[in-house]
């Protein structure tokens, strides 16, 4: 079993080489990826590590973080990797964790397995308030449009991939930029991957972050609504349709007829003088109910139902391999 890591390097220059002679202790080989980094990071680790264990690739241009993975995930195909761990460069992940992150592949519990921050409270204590609740709100985010709901710090990206299922989920269609691991599990869950956290620790230094929150946010924003309108098409009308498909079916009827009507009704009203009567407001009120009560239905199947079926389809699939 040959496990390969890979670490993405941009504007990690002072900590890097450091972080890569930790990794080089619990892998068969790393490859560092210079995403066309000014600080020419891939430079300063050939410098500093002499080992035959070690790869560097260069960009000649900027390609992102997960542009970069993608680019490692291909030289590791390459040499016939069978476990591949991503790892960032900046320090922030300690790679004396990497063991426990293959443990779940290995032991044939996960097909992918990543890193959860959010499990000790020491971890929360340390953690930089903004960044804590930014993290609690994206990962919320992220349970919805990918349907990982089991998982709590979905954005992690800390993680080992058994590289079996690489074809599986099209890694390479997913994105190029920060949104690379939230794509990465949105792939997934339409594979009903099954994906393990192992509990790790945050180290929070004075590393240079190459993402704008304010440039990021709103692509952020965007590209969670595109991926969630994706999975509902896929995961409950095309490969599958049960009762969380009519939830959702019937509370987006609902609701798009309480705007609708409501909108009619104040304006029709409003054009004559006249509060709407209180049929009108009673209709209003009790759309909006069951469309509430309809979604809150979806939500519950999808957050309960969705995670047990992947789990049965795990199962069962090793059931038939052992047979």
């Amino acid at each position: 079993m040959k496990v390969v890591a890979i670490v993405p390097c941009y504007k990690s220059s002072n900590i890097a080489a450091l972080v890569v002679k930790d990794i080089i202790k619990y892998v068969d080989y790393v490859i560092c990826i210079d995403d066309n980094c000014p600080d020419k990071t891939g430079k300063k680790i050939e410098k500093n590590i002499l080992s035959d264990k070690l790869i560097v690739l260069y960009h000649d241009k900027n390609k992102g973080v997960g542009g970069a993975t993608k680019t490692g995930i291909k030289y590791a195909l390459k040499i016939n990797a069978s476990i591949i761990i991503k790892i960032d460069s900046d320090g922030q992940m300690d790679p004396s964790y990497i063991p426990q992150l293959l443990d779940p592949i290995i032991n044939k519990s996960s097909q992918f397995s990543k890193g959860n921050r959010f499990r000790n409270v020491d971890v929360l204590i340390s953690m930089p308030k903004i960044r804590l609740i930014g993290n609690i709100a994206l990962s919320f985010i992220t349970k919805l449009s990918t349907g990982y709901w089991e998982l709590f710090d979905p954005t992690n990206g800390f993680i080992a991939i058994n590289t079996k299922i690489l074809n599986i989920i099209q890694y390479e269609k997913s994105d190029d930029r920060y949104f690379f691991e939230s794509d990465l599990l949105f792939r997934c869950g339409l594979s009903d991957i099954i994906i393990s956290e192992v509990p790790i620790p945050a180290v929070y230094k004075n590393e240079k972050s190459g993402l704008n929150p304010l440039l990021e946010f709103f692509r952020y924003i965007f590209l969670h609504q595109i991926i969630f309108i994706k999975r509902i098409i896929y995961q409950y009308f095309l490969l599958d349709f049960n009762p969380g498909s009519l939830s959702i079916l019937f509370g987006f009827i609902t609701g798009l007829f309480t705007i609708i009507a409501g909108l009619k009704s104040i304006l029709y009203y409003s054009n004559l003088g006249i509060q709407s009567p209180l049929g009108m407001q009673i209709l209003f009120l009790a759309s909006s109910i069951i469309c509430v009560q309809l979604i809150l239905s979806f939500l519950y199947y999808d957050s309960t139902q969705r995670p047990l079926k992947r789990q049965l389809k795990f199962l069962s699939e090793n059931n038939l391999k052992k047979t």
